[in-house]
C-alpha cells in the first residue's frame, strides 16, 4: 500500500525547529470512507516562543477531527508540531495556524484544535479554534456533533 508517505518508515527523519510549514503534513486515505468517526490526537510537549520576549512557552495541543476523505499521518504531525519549537508566535496564532493547516491538507468534516498552555505570569491561556466543512446536511451535522460530544464525555471520565 503506497500512500505517498515519506516520513513514516523512511529510516531517516529531518527535524526542523523554527519553521512550521503545512508541507510537512502528510495524509492518507481514510480507511472508512463514508462512515463518520472521530480521531483524537494529543501533543503533550508542545513548545513555541513568545514573539516579544523570546521566552519559551509550553503546553498541550489537543486535536479532534472527523475525516472526510483524508486522515493526517501522525509522524508528520509530530514533525510539524515540533517545528514550532523555536518559532515565535502568540498561542492564539499557533492554534489557529495549526487548524488552518490541517484543514488545508485534509479538508475534514469537522476539526477542533485546543491549546492548553502552561501559566506564565499567573495566567494560563487556552485558545480553541474549530471549523466545519460546509455545506453539511443538518442530520449529518447533528450526528457528527453528537459523536464528538460522546467522544469528549468518554475522555473526561
Amino acid at each position: 500500500m503506497d500512500d505517498g508517505l515519506t516520513h513514516l518508515g523512511s529510516g531517516s527523519t529531518r527535524y526542523s525547529y523554527d519553521s512550521p510549514d503545512k508541507a510537512i503534513l502528510e495524509v492518507f486515505k481514510t480507511p472508512r470512507r463514508g462512515a463518520y468517526f472521530v480521531v483524537g490526537l494529543e501533543c503533550f510537549e508542545f513548545t513555541s516562543l513568545c514573539p516579544i520576549t523570546g521566552q519559551p512557552d509550553f503546553g498541550r495541543i489537543h486535536i479532534v477531527y472527523v475525516p472526510s476523505v483524508l486522515c493526517v499521518e501522525s509522524k508528520s504531525l509530530k514533525l510539524y508540531l515540533g517545528a514550532y519549537r523555536n518559532h515565535g508566535a502568540f498561542h492564539e496564532d499557533c492554534v489557529n495556524t495549526i487548524l488552518e493547516d490541517l484543514v488545508a491538507v485534509m479538508d475534514p468534516i469537522y476539526v477542533r484544535v485546543l491549546g492548553d498552555f502552561n501559566a506564565r505570569g499567573g495566567i494560563a491561556i487556552k485558545p480553541l479554534a474549530l471549523k466545519w466543512k460546509l455545506p453539511l446536511a443538518v442530520e449529518d451535522k447533528e450526528a457528527v456533533s453528537e459523536m464528538v460530544s460522546s467522544y469528549d464525555r468518554l475522555l473526561s471520565r
